[in-house]
């Protein structure tokens, strides 16, 4: 578990705003911003765009808002909003792909095994993609 030493926190508090927004409120923005902007958002983007909506703007303070996902991530949410979308070709294709996993029983050091698995897998394929297959796996 991490935690900020406390002057960091309260900078921060200072200049990052939090909260919550509900479902319907999220749909409603999503079909706002299509509305004044022909812009399809992801839900968790419509959460900072509903702040911006709902929350008055404050003379010498800039505002960011990073959209965090692909609406082709969340296409039942953007259904749900009744908005217009075309997921790009490369969403699509990625439903005829087989799906791939591996089990991983729950241990003692469930969480260790875990990142020790993860950092495995992610040295495998960093050397796949360097030398192009010539390396192998053992899982």
């Amino acid at each position: 578990r991490h935690s900020l030493f406390e002057n960091h926190r309260r900078l921060l508090s200072e200049v990052l705003l939090t909260g919550t927004v509900g479902d319907e409120e999220i749909l409603e923005t999503m079909r706002r911003c299509w509305e004044e902007n022909q812009y399809v958002m992801c839900p968790h983007t419509a959460v900072a765009v509903w702040h911006q909506y709902h929350h008055p703007h404050t003379a010498g303070i800039n505002r960011c808002y990073v959209a965090t996902a692909s609406p082709a991530k969340f296409q039942e949410a953007v259904e749900k909003a009744g908005l217009p979308f075309d997921p790009p070709e490369a969403v699509l294709a990625l439903e005829s792909l087989p799906t791939r996993y591996q089990n991983l029983e729950r241990s003692q050091n469930w969480c260790e095994d875990w990142e020790d698995r993860l950092r495995a897998w992610i040295q495998f394929v960093s050397c796949v993609r360097m030398k192009r297959g010539a390396c192998y796996s053992e899982s």
